[in-house]
């Protein structure tokens, strides 16, 4: 239905669902933000693989042309990788979506907390995939995550708390967020550990409804399975972290 609204798609290529699905995969997959708002196609650009270590950088001149550098001094024979993600490859679920591989260098992963409807406030407050997050080393949540489960929890039980919160935080006053964090600690401490226990239940069910299924049939799976081991160990990791709180 949304193509219907984009006068740039002929009536034939909209009347035809696979050839409008395949070429939105074309572009999703392929297709390179220009900083501008848009997303543009760039053959043998779009031949640089992903890495959270890259050699190239991408950029656009007055005229639209894309140019390929490197950033440093790459030794002969090595890879050439560009980023996928515009230098934040802290969520590896959003690349196994996207363009399907999972990117095991990524150091810590979308904490997987959705909250409905997302606000304003609630995106001020930090309410992101890229900055909600939980670090696979240390087991470690960031900022956002307490901030905005504190943000959730003040507005379902104290809504004047919560916009002291909110105000706090915009104008960052850091006194007075602790304070906050400090006063519902517990509540805040337990909401993120039913979270965590009860995102684990959910991958051991998913785990177990694939058993027996057949790999030639959902060639998939295999990839499936390896991205939520991914996740389940770093979800492991703040569960330990959590518990020594």
């Amino acid at each position: 239905k949304s193509i219907s609204y984009c006068d740039l798609i002929s009536q034939y290529t909209k009347a035809d669902k696979k050839l409008a699905k395949w070429a939105f995969n074309i572009v999703y997959t392929r297709g390179f933000e220009d900083g501008y708002g848009d997303v543009k196609i760039v053959p043998f650009g779009d031949y640089f693989n992903h890495d959270t270590n890259w050699e190239i950088q991408g950029n656009y001149d007055d005229q639209g042309n894309y140019y390929a550098y490197t950033t440093y001094d790459v030794p002969a024979g090595s890879p050439l990788r560009m980023t996928y993600t515009a230098g934040d490859s802290s969520n590896p679920s959003f690349l196994f979506a996207r363009y399907g591989f999972l990117d095991e260098s990524s150091p810590a992963t979308f904490c997987k907390i959705l909250i409905e409807p997302v606000t304003q406030e609630l995106v001020d407050t930090g309410y992101s995939h890229e900055r909600m997050l939980f670090y696979r080393g240390s087991g470690e949540a960031s900022e956002e995550v307490w901030d905005v489960l504190l943000y959730k929890i003040l507005g379902e039980n104290n809504p004047e708390h919560q916009q002291i919160l909110y105000a706090a935080h915009m104008i960052g006053d850091d006194d007075t967020k602790q304070a906050l964090h400090n006063q519902y600690y517990s509540e805040t401490l337990s909401a993120l550990k039913s979270h965590v226990d009860g995102f684990l239940a959910e991958l051991e069910d998913l785990s177990n409804r694939t058993v027996g299924r057949d790999r030639n049939v959902h060639p998939r799976l295999p990839i499936i399975l390896q991205h939520n081991e991914f996740v389940k160990q770093v979800f492991l990791a703040v569960r330990e972290n959590l518990n020594y709180k």
